[in-house]
């Protein structure tokens, strides 16, 4: 058992994954001359309109089910080759500085054979990506068939952005929001649904936090800062019945920089207000004309004042992943993410004054001079409250979250004929959060010492898949998932009689099926997906064993979950317009929390979890158009989007639960209730109306109510403002100089706080967010392969005083760096 002095990160890997995966390393080893004489090759020349040739531009070739995927450099002569590749089709994306992103090329090549392409880079155009979360598969924008957006590495690096989560600020049907400054509690939710609604996935592999409330990540949210991701996408819409629990409402991928052609990388240093300094290095490149391709990257986030002058954050992350092509058909890659972080907590916002005794109320903060005061012990009668209706988060010295994660994977790819291909893969993932809490600060704190309260959770995941071509018109893919997730709560109280722990473990199978059907010559693109996943629950542990919660019950796994999905998009060439659908429904399990979620103190256990709970339940379905103006310099999309939650999960002391009748004891904790509906219209805009300037707007309308009250008297759901709307500007002079400006709003939205009068949560009315951002950057060449970049950014340009849910944000604050690549 871990003690409160042995934070020592514990993650053992099951021998056996491996030891199979080692042996068809070494098969494939010993096959590779045989396999290097008969590879094909892809030759590619990048030029301008006029036929010039660009070099150095980044060329990046994927397949179809994403086994190879490397990035490599033009040379001098605009020439770039792919060697030992196996034959069938690959797509294929070209772009350089001053240009537009190439169209996305899909090139077949034959055994022994090698293909010569020639990809023009248009002068102004708007940028095309590929992408694989919306199918599990390598897709170019015209046969994506559901709502996907994706942010560029290069979008990411523009706006200098620090953390995942503010980079996804301007995606339609996202409402990110973030409880102070950086390194703060972050959380997304997707077209007006829930936190743990929207799953994250690295490369396309679950990360949760198996530990958490909810069993999903949105708890690491501000952990994720940028370290080496080449794009995140995201998809918005059901995609349990390709990801699983969780994706209720969405999906957020975070994809790894490919790597591949010559060394190459990235030196970032930065500081400014906050006493914030960030750096960041990059390093990518192949070995072996690319039969071996790796990148990796390390990020450090230093935060030393923060909002209030006292709210320190820190953060390590490290991110690489190597790829060996063991032969033209056999690849085996290995990938790797962790971070460790440490930040200062806040109090929590409560309500102050002559409170109506109901409705909603309006969100007045209390002066910053009279929140210094009561941070000092006056007492709240005796503060100068005026028209005052809450307290913003005080501070609190002695309250901070440590956090720290490791995910690695392996996969194994082999495809021995052109038609089917199979992969097999391991995932292991360990979680661990630490929340310490000491008797200083106001309000409620630990009397005589100091609480400690560790969440770890383990997630292994095993998985096997195959693909198989049918034809031209089907492409099916398939296979089955093993998950075993461990949960383990120790809790060291100021008395060491009181500490406790809880351990608990459950298991899953799954099997899932997905049929891709591209028909009239690629126009009509149709996917049908199916999904089931068994469970299977271990008996928990608690710790001290006397009067254990749950003694002697016979616990009943989570029911089998079935999910389907189904997605449509014709396009009409002519006209640059595309029609599409996409319906399905979604599960989430009942997290291990939710099921055995206790505390134990001087009195015994307070019970909160309920092992009878059943599993939240939804459908959605959306549809929208997708049109390009304008010799593609101009793409407009509209989306208009329904989720109905059948059934979910909520944590309930509004007196619902009875102690009388329930088998627990419970005064309240979680229970099922019927759910809500969320609906609404997506709408954004690219455009690059001159060679120099790109574009980008996009406007959320939601109206998401609960069938059951939140806080009492109110079923709008909460946090959720009914229109957000967001706006990007990159004007870039010559090829030296850039300015960026974005800008993120939204209307006014409630949000719950606590009520000491009433000891009960009220609904409160904020403010929305209008938050303008301004930044400039000169890059200073030192020949064809090195640069040096300053800039300089302002952030919350305006500096407009605004609360999250009653956490006072930044105002204006300004930062400098300089990044040199090489």
């Amino acid at each position: 058992m871990n003690t409160k002095n042995d934070r020592t990160l514990h993650f053992h890997f099951r021998s056996k994954p491996l030891s199979i995966l080692a042996l068809l390393f070494l098969i494939s080893s010993f096959s590779y001359d045989a396999f290097a004489q008969a590879g094909a090759g892809i030759t590619v020349r990048v030029t301008d309109q006029q036929g010039a040739i660009v070099p150095r531009a980044a060329v990046t070739l994927f397949t179809r089910d994403d086994r190879v995927r490397i990035k490599t450099l033009t040379d001098e002569a605009g020439k770039c080759s792919f060697e030992q590749l196996s034959p069938g089709e690959y797509l294929i994306e070209a772009e350089a500085a001053g240009f537009a992103s190439s169209a996305t090329e899909v090139l077949r090549v034959e055994r022994n054979a090698t293909a010569t392409i020639d990809i023009p880079l248009p002068i102004a155009s708007v940028n095309e990506r590929v992408t694989v979360t919306a199918q599990g598969t390598v897709q170019p924008v015209d046969e994506v068939s559901k709502a996907v957006s994706v942010v560029s590495q290069q979008e990411i690096d523009q706006r200098d952005e620090t953390a995942i989560s503010e980079a996804l600020r301007t995606v339609p049907g996202l409402r990110v929001q973030q409880l102070g400054g950086p390194g703060s509690f972050t959380s997304i939710k997707t077209r007006g649904l829930r936190n743990e609604d929207t799953a994250i996935l690295i490369d396309g592999l679950r990360f949760r936090d198996a530990a958490a409330p909810q069993g999903d990540g949105s708890g690491f949210l501000e952990d994720l800062i940028v370290t080496d991701v080449s794009r995140v996408e995201v998809l918005r819409g059901s995609g349990s019945s390709l990801y699983g629990s969780n994706a209720i409402g969405g999906v957020i991928n975070l994809v790894t920089d490919e790597g591949g052609g010559a060394f190459h990388g990235n030196l970032l240093a930065e500081g400014g207000g906050l006493g914030m300094f960030r750096g960041r290095a990059q390093v990518a490149g192949g070995a072996r004309n690319d039969s071996i391709v790796y990148s990796a990257g390390f990020s450090q986030l230093n935060v030393t004042r923060g909002v209030d002058g006292d709210d320190e954050a820190r953060n390590s992350s490290g991110q690489g992943r190597v790829l060996f092509r063991l032969t033209p058909t056999t690849t085996l890659l290995g990938r790797i993410y962790a971070a460790n972080s440490r930040v200062q907590l806040n109090n929590s916002p409560e309500g102050i004054g002559n409170l109506p005794p109901t409705g909603i109320i309006e969100a007045i903060a209390l002066s910053p001079e009279e929140l210094s005061g009561y941070e000092a012990g006056v007492s709240t009668s005796m503060l100068n409250v005026g028209a005052a209706t809450f307290i913003p988060a005080a501070n609190d010295p002695d309250n901070l979250r440590k956090a720290n994660f490791f995910s690695g994977a392996v996969i194994f790819s082999q495809r021995p004929t052109e038609a089917f291909g199979y992969s097999l893969s391991y995932q292991g993932l360990a979680t661990n959060r630490t929340g310490i809490n000491g008797p200083l600060g106001v309000g409620f704190q630990p009397f005589g010492g100091t609480e400690q309260s560790d969440f770890d959770a383990r997630v292994h995941t095993l998985s096997a898949r195959l693909d198989v071509r049918a034809g031209r018109a089907n492409f099916i893919t398939g296979g089955y998932e093993f998950e075993n997730e461990n949960f383990r709560n120790l809790s060291f109280q100021v008395n060491p009689a009181d500490n406790s722990t809880v351990d608990v473990t459950q298991r899953s199978h799954a099997l899932f099926v997905q049929d891709q059907m591209r028909l009239l010559e690629d126009r009509l693109q149709i996917s049908l997906a199916f999904r089931t996943q068994f469970f299977s629950l271990q008996q928990p542990t608690f710790t001290p064993a006397a009067s254990a919660p749950y003694s002697g019950l016979v616990f009943q796994s989570p029911p089998t979950a079935y999910t389907g999905d189904g997605s449509i998009a014709y396009m009409f060439r002519s006209s640059g317009t595309k029609l599409r659908a996409h319906v399905g429904n979604g599960y989430r399990a009942p997290s291990l929390f939710e099921r055995f979620g206790t505390f134990f103190g001087s009195f015994g256990y307070s019970t909160y979890g309920d092992p009878r709970l059943r599993p939240d339940r939804s459908i959605a379905v959306d549809g929208g158009i997708d049109q390009t103006f304008f010799r593609n310099r101009v793409r407009a999309s509209a989306t208009y989007f329904y989720t109905r939650l059948q059934q979910v999960i909520i944590f309930d002391f509004s007196g619902a639960i009875d102690p009388a009748t329930d088998p627990f004891g419970r005064f309240g904790g979680y229970r099922n209730t019927n759910g809500g509906i969320a609906r609404g219209v997506e709408l954004s805009v690219t455009a690059t109306p001159t060679r120099t300037l790109n574009v980008s707007a996009s406007y959320t309308y939601t109206k998401s109510l609960q069938r059951t009250p939140q806080v009492a008297g109110v079923l709008r759901s909460l946090v959720i403002p009914d229109h957000q709307f967001s706006l990007v500007a990159t004007q870039r002079f010559g090829r030296r100089v850039m300015v960026n400006f974005d800008l993120a709003a939204s209307s006014n939205y409630l949000a719950p706080i606590f009520d000491p009068n009433t000891f009960s949560s009220r609904a409160y009315r904020f403010r929305g967010l209008a938050k303008a951002d301004l930044g400039g950057s000169y890059t200073l060449p030192f020949g064809e392969s090195r640069s040096l970049r300053f800039f300089g950014y302002l952030d919350n340009l305006f500096d407009r005083e605004y609360f999250e849910s009653g956490f006072r944000t930044p105002g204006l604050t300004g930062r400098a760096g300089a990044a040199f690549s090489f």
